[in-house]
Parts: C-alpha cells; structure tokens; sequence
C-alpha cells in the first residue's frame, strides 16, 4: 500500500516567522516554539525567493538510547497489534543500546515542495520519476491510487489542492541525497558544518523518540496520536474503510501541510504519519552499529534495500511507531507517500 500515496490541502503553517536576508548562510538562530513555549536553537538556510529551511539542535552528544524494540515491548505488540502471532516486522526491530556522539540539526519539518522547487529551479535537477517510468498518485476522477505513471512527479500526485507546504513526495533517496548536497553547497562556511545529509537511523530515532520510551514520542495511546499525526483516522476509514484506523479524527484524509500537529518535546514535527522518509544508512542490525558518527551505518552488511521511517497518512498507529523500520525495493524507489527531512552536523 506504501507505493499508492498523495497529498491535499493547501494552508499555512504555524511559527514560519518573517524571511530576510541573511549575513550569512546558513545562520544560528534562537526561537521559542509557540506550541511548547519553549526556546530552541536552529539552522536556518536561505533557499532564495523568500524560501527558508529550519533544523532544530538535537543536543545528543553522549547521549544513550534504546534503538529498537524491547522483548518486554515486543510481547506487548504481538497482543495489541498482531493478534496474539509474532510478525516479521518485529523480526527487525531487536533492540540495541546506542550512544551518541554528536549533536545534530534535524529537520523542523519535512522538506516540502516550495523548498524542494528552489533546488529543482537553481540547479534544473530532474528527479528519477520523472527520468524513468513516473511515480504515484490518486486519480479523483476514478477514485483510484495509480502508478508507477509518467504524470505522477513531486509537483503532481492528483490531489489537486495539494500545495506548497505539502510534504515533497515522489522522489527517491538518491532525489533527497542531491537536495543535501546542494544545501551543503550554500553554506558559506561562516557556520561550521561537517556534514548536511538525510539522517542515520540513530538519529532519525532519537529525534522520533525524543526522549519518550513507549511507541510514540508522548507514549503509547494510539488515538492521542491524533494530536500529533496525520495517520489512518476516521476521516480515512470513511473514504477507504480500514478497521485498523483510530476513532479520532485528525482532520486529513491525505497528507497535509507540514506542522499542523503537535511538536514533540524536541520541539520536531510530524516524524509520525503524514509522509514516510528517508533514511541514509545501510539497513542491518543494530546489534551493528558503529561507535562513532552517531552510529550512522556506513558499511553494508548484505542489504542495499533503503530504509523508511515513520509511517504515513493511509496507515494505522503500529506502522507509524518510533521503531518501525519499512525496507523497500532497490534502485530509485519512489513513493507517493514517501519523502525526507535533512540533518546537518556541525
């Protein structure tokens, strides 16, 4: 079901703040996050035209997470979600403790397509959907999901009131690796950055977590994430019935602009639902992972398939957990209801 997702609603989004020019770029800046009243620090980009990127600081350095799921955990999922049968899902999840080793920026919010239209207008990149065979989309004369389709691209997944906030969709790792590299390429170098890339699992997950031990980053209630998601809700089961749907309403039957919904206390938003998103390392186990470069896994370990986080709009709560791990095809997948977020690390 993963390859048949879309977008909606155009709208704007809550603490943009006004865009200037900058001295340099990108720039420190500090902010209180109006839905936590709390301060945090950022990176902000320039992307021209009005258009800027935030990432906000993760302080991580030596800090020490479970990656995963726990067997205690695991047990608990098998009865709420697997009807009482171990699933193959979990099979990927065993649990590891990881220490971190650096502070990271991470995506406020998913990259969306005024953001991703900058790079494609600055640089006439051309992504791998629009190169091979399309992407994804919804046809709402039919009512159906199609793809893979030469019309279906990031500026088209056939909901027609999607717009510029929408999560960017459509495009492949190697699509969101490219966008990384040209934001490393703005930095003037007035700000020190080593790296700006799409986040290791690691990161991706303590970022999710945020310091939360249960499914979610507030816990483990799968009709609070409403407040916080845009998942399979009631709005969903309505036009595409799914028993496993929440009972709550989130107000989106597709994705919707990025940040409608509660932060978590890092103050990052919709890492649940809305779209899934990439990762950059290698899939293994996390029994694996490297002690340094916050266990960003480098080296292959038998498995080039790519890995996806999060979840999305047409999915119920056990896919949109912290841990859940989505493997999908090699080469230049490409998924409607697929994007990224970047992480930059000073």
């Amino acid at each position: 079901m993963l390859r048949y997702v879309i977008i909606t609603l155009s709208s704007a989004v809550i603490f943009i703040g006004s865009v200037a020019a900058q001295e340099t770029n990108p720039r420190i800046a500090k902010a209180v996050d109006p839905r936590l009243k709390k301060e945090f620090e950022y990176v902000v980009f320039d992307m021209g035209k009005g258009v800027e990127l935030k990432l906000v600081k993760i302080a991580a350095k030596g800090k020490t997470f479970t990656i995963g799921t726990t067997k205690e955990e695991q047990g608990k999922l098998i009865r709420d979600y697997f009807d009482g049968k171990k699933s193959s899902v979990l099979d990927n999840e065993t649990a590891a403790s990881v220490t971190l080793t650096d502070d990271y920026y991470i995506g406020q919010f998913e990259v969306y397509r005024a953001q991703f239209r900058r790079f494609v207008e600055e640089t006439k990149y051309v992504t791998d959907a629009e190169m091979l065979e399309g992407g994804y989309g919804y046809n709402e004369e039919t009512m159906k999901f199609e793809g893979r389709d030469k019309k279906y691209t990031w500026q088209n997944t056939g909901v027609r009131s999607a717009g510029e906030r929408h999560p960017v969709t459509n495009v492949s790792r190697n699509d969101a690796r490219k966008f990384c590299d040209w934001l490393m390429k703005k930095c003037d170098g007035k700000i020190k950055l080593r790296e700006v890339r799409l986040p290791g699992e690691a990161e991706w997950e303590f970022a999710c977590r945020a310091g939360s031990t249960g499914r979610f980053c507030f816990g483990d209630e799968d009709e609070k994430l409403a407040e916080f998601a845009n998942i399979a809700d009631a709005s969903w089961h309505e036009r595409f019935p799914n028993p496993k749907a929440i009972k709550a309403k989130d107000g989106h039957v597709f994705a919707g602009p990025v940040g409608q919904f509660k932060p978590n206390n890092f103050g990052v938003y919709d890492m649940h639902g809305n779209v899934w998103e990439w990762c950059d390392d290698f899939f293994g186990k996390y029994s694996a992972l490297p002690k340094e470069g916050n266990a960003r896994q480098t080296k292959n370990q038998g498995e080039g398939r790519p890995v996806l986080r999060g979840g999305s709009w047409g999915l119920p709560p056990v896919a949109c957990r912290s841990a859940n791990r989505y493997l999908v095809g090699a080469g230049p997948s490409r998924y409607g209801a697929a994007g990224f977020r970047v992480v930059a690390v000073p």
